[in-house]
């Protein structure tokens, strides 16, 4: 039974990573929407605006990050107050992570092209993240081996069909 409880506090510390991070999903929709409202309003394909994507991605961002923002925040509260754990500092370590590859990503788009930095980026968040949240010492060497194989493959396909999608449907040039 003592087990047990132990156990149960374990899983409930406190981590204020996840709620930080659906906060500023948060607000960079409401900034991206509000900045999408001044561009121009002028038919490029169809009834579609230069505004439209942007609005509506902004939009999908914020009402998913509602919900989770208030379930992590809940979360959060329920953990109680006690010391900060290793478990929150994973959650501040994966959140910076992800900001610190953001900003390599958008220093390396041009000069490797969309593909390549696309792919090294989300091949990089997915091991970045298995690594930081502790996910990645719990596996085994051929777990290991599958899942980097996977997100490799995941990365490629992931940059090839955004490309595709731009390029071809949206006829949005990227870098190559």
């Amino acid at each position: 039974m003592a087990g047990s409880s132990a156990r149960m506090f374990s899983i409930m510390q406190r981590d204020i990573g996840k709620p930080l991070f659906d906060l500023l999903l948060v607000i960079a929709s409401v900034a991206a929407f509000a900045v999408s409202t001044t561009l121009p309003n002028i038919e490029i394909v169809g009834d579609l605006s230069p505004a439209f994507f942007p609005k509506l991605i902004s939009v999908l961002v914020f009402v998913f990050a509602v919900p989770c923002l208030i379930k992590d925040f809940r979360e959060w509260q329920a953990a109680g107050a006690g010391i900060e754990s290793a478990r929150s500092s994973r959650g501040i370590v994966q959140w910076f992570l992800i900001v610190a590859l953001s900003l390599i990503y958008i220093l390396m788009f041009e000069r490797l092209g969309y593909i390549v930095s696309t792919a090294i980026f989300t091949f990089c968040c997915v091991v970045g993240l298995l690594l930081a949240g502790g996910t990645w010492r719990e596996l085994t060497a051929a777990r290991r081996a599958k899942g980097l194989a996977g997100a490799g493959v995941f990365a490629v396909v992931l940059a090839v069909v955004i490309f595709y999608v731009f390029t071809e449907l949206f006829e949005i040039p990227l870098p190559s």
